[in-house]
């Protein structure tokens, strides 16, 4: 299936969760918000949440200053 990672098309076998893309992707947990299709998804859930055909999914990386 293809999925969309912060606008860019990664393809993962059927039955992926979010937790795959992200390591697909070798993104770091830490430190992220995801969403799919709009959605916001706990960390806690990345692992079990099970991506479809099409799903967007939205990746943003928290960081301070000033």
């Amino acid at each position: 299936m293809t999925v969309k990672v912060n606008q860019v098309d990664i393809t993962l076998s059927d039955g992926a969760s979010l937790q795959d893309a992200l390591d697909a992707k070798e993104i770091k947990p830490q430190g992220i918000a995801t969403a799919v299709n709009g959605k916001v998804i706990p960390a806690v859930l990345r692992p079990s949440h099970k991506l479809a055909d099409g799903d967007d999914i939205v990746i943003i990386k928290a960081f301070y200053g000033g």
